[in-house]
């Protein structure tokens, strides 16, 4: 039996697409019960054939479509161009749907004949503007109506929201040849949309209005749509035709995808939004990963790193670019610095290179003096990328290097921290360690473990961490359930494992980072990795608090405290939690909670365990680093 309707959709050569199009065909297969040979993907000459081929693999047609006027948002009029013969008398007629749309529940159309769609969310362009365009054009100008937006003023009937149209088969010839008709009269008519500030912000809305033009002017049968076909996700605003009673069935969520790749709607109040967007991101969490998720993590990357501009000024001296970076033979010096994570054995390694440090210096590594802390880690570093400035961290690091004998040929910096604040670092301090990595032949290291348990050790841990006012105030030191640390932003960046990766790649250079995978014992996969002259180190575990000991920090946590009784408070609380051993079982996820775990952190941790593979496989050390 034919499927009563196509879907089509442009790609472009723009990192986020392919995702975003793989978002939408998952939500239409799963949400609608749409067969994938009803869809096609369309894809710009730009688009490279390897993506053209994954969605052709995955059973959808498939077509390619020159990029048309301004080559971005009036592609998609050329979608119309092969339904002109391949439509089957069968199908009723075609949805066009923008990327940025996901489904949520079947496209039950409701006047099959009729052109279908949503009304603008705003008056944008305003009434004035659209009145101009359709006087110049000579068509009448058709009903007034408001916009969606409660508020936001008016516009015309024909004036749709282009991200969901519903096209009639028998209506797709002569609006074909409207649309484009109009199209390329607008497009040649800049000056009609006014001055220039207020023509470069109406003027990427050609392809819209040339539809308003086209509706009105070849008289089409139109059906306005509820915000339910077409919910605006992106402003915290009150649409004025949805209809409570009545699903939601399309999510047009704009740029609000979060660095999982989940939907991250603005708009708030609205229980109905809030169990679509809980039922797809379900639904994206399990279904969705591989190569486009892995594009759209790149893209996302050099979104970040693309504030990240040069040093107004070079931060360390001439003589320790002269001396310290560089060997007496003139190569470079090895730095490595190791980021973390938190929980993945880092304590195990700072001890036992504290523990050697003499006898390492003796054999060519030099681990600098470790900062006043527990551990013989370099927290220092990161309190100065946190707070400081280029300036003081230059002078920290030279000054860590100061006793460095001309003979050592391989420094190693360590601290969680690196990773633990990555995300709260500014632009300079990112620019500040891309200046010191291209001082050296530099690699960064980082180890992963799988997400649940690294999400409930992580917890524990902050149950325990002092109270703080600055970026992790919501779950240091609190009174909280696993699901109130997971809702905190701050907290949830830490499961994203590939965000990390590639911005760091990005950074430095793809060659310059090195991920691990946690095992039994961290100290001596980085000895077997880097050739480091240690003796094998005794296992010395750091084990979390069992759900005892969580629930006792938890009931301290309800109390304010000095920083002294704080220490004595937990301290005690960790005897307890050992004297009872196995008494007190380990801390686990719930069900409920391990599935949120793995909803955000699945697919980057796929994604990472193959690159780590990858690394230990084809290996990663610069052979062109000083022998050891």
């Amino acid at each position: 039996m034919t499927h009563p309707y196509r879907y089509s959709m442009v790609v472009d050569a723009v990192a986020t697409h392919p995702y975003q199009a793989e978002v939408l065909l998952h939500t239409l297969r799963e949400n609608a019960a749409v067969p994938p040979e009803a869809i096609t993907v369309q894809c710009t000459t730009r688009v490279d054939e390897e993506v053209v081929g994954a969605f052709r693999q995955a059973g959808h047609e498939t077509a390619r479509i020159a990029p048309y006027l301004d080559g971005r948002y009036c592609n998609k009029i050329a979608q119309l161009d092969c339904f002109d013969t391949q439509l089957d008398a069968a199908v009723d007629g075609v949805f066009l749907l923008d990327l940025d749309v996901a489904i949520a529940a079947p496209l039950e159309i409701p006047e099959p004949s009729a052109v279908c769609g949503k009304i603008v969310d705003g008056d944008n362009p305003n009434l004035a503007l659209i009145e101009t365009l359709f006087q110049a054009a000579g068509v009448p100008l058709p009903e007034i109506v408001p916009s969606d937006w409660q508020g936001r003023g008016d516009t015309v009937a024909t004036n749709l929201n282009g991200g969901f149209i519903y096209l009639p088969r028998g209506r797709l010839a002569p609006l074909r040849a409207a649309w484009r008709r109009w199209a390329e009269f607008l497009f040649a008519r800049p000056r009609l949309f006014g001055a220039r500030a207020e023509r470069e912000a109406a003027f990427k809305h050609v392809d819209q209005l040339a539809l308003a033009l086209a509706l009105a002017s070849e008289s089409v049968p139109l059906c306005h749509l509820p915000t339910n076909w077409n919910f605006p996700c992106h402003k915290d605003r009150r649409p004025r035709l949805h209809r409570q009673q009545e699903p939601l069935r399309a999510l047009h969520y704009h740029d609000c995808l979060d660095e999982f790749g989940l939907l991250a709607p603005a708009a708030s109040g609205f229980e109905a939004l809030d169990s679509a967007v809980d039922q797809v991101n379900a639904s994206i969490g399990a279904g969705l990963g591989g190569t486009f998720f892995d594009l759209f993590k790149q893209g996302r990357a050099r979104d970040a790193l693309r504030q990240v501009s040069a040093l107004p000024a070079e931060p360390f001296s001439a003589a320790f670019r002269s001396r310290k970076a560089v060997l007496p033979s003139g190569q470079r010096r090895r730095l490595i610095l190791h980021a973390g994570t938190p929980k993945t054995g880092t304590s195990s390694l700072q001890r036992h290179f504290g523990d050697h440090r003499q006898g390492l210096a003796l054999r060519g590594w030099w681990y600098p003096p470790p900062s006043d802390t527990p551990e013989p880690k370099h927290q220092h570093l990161n309190g100065l990328l946190r707070r400081g400035n280029a300036q003081s961290f230059a002078a920290y690091v030279e000054e860590a290097l100061r006793d460095m004998p001309d003979s050592a040929h391989t420094v190693l910096f360590t601290t969680e921290g690196i990773y633990n604040h990555w995300w709260d670092y500014a632009p300079w301090a990112k620019a500040a360690l891309r200046h010191l990595a291209a001082l050296f032949d530099f690699e960064l290291c980082v180890w992963f473990r799988p997400p649940v348990s690294f999400a409930a050790a992580l917890y524990v841990q902050y149950l325990g961490n002092p109270p703080t006012e600055d970026e992790p105030r919501h779950v240091y030191g609190r009174d909280i359930d696993f699901a109130t640390a997971l809702a905190d932003p701050w907290f949830r960046h830490h499961l994203d494992y590939l965000g990390f990766l590639h911005e760091a790649r990005a950074l430095f250079g793809a060659d310059r980072v090195r991920p691990f995978l946690f095992g039994d014992d961290t100290v001596q996969s980085f000895i077997d990795a880097y050739g480091a002259p240690l003796p094998a180190a005794q296992q010395r575990r750091n084990p979390s608090l069992g759900s005892l000991g969580a629930r006792m920090l938890r009931i301290g946590n309800r109390v304010p405290t000095s920083g002294d009784q704080r220490e004595r408070a937990i301290a005690l609380v960790r005897n307890i939690d050992t004297i009872l051993g196995e008494k007190s079982v380990p801390f686990e996820l719930d069900e409920r909670d391990r599935d949120a775990v793995l909803r955000y952190a699945q697919r980057g941790w796929s994604a990472v365990q193959a690159a780590a593979r990858s690394g230990r496989d084809n290996g990663m050390v610069n052979p062109n680093r000083p022998p050891l």
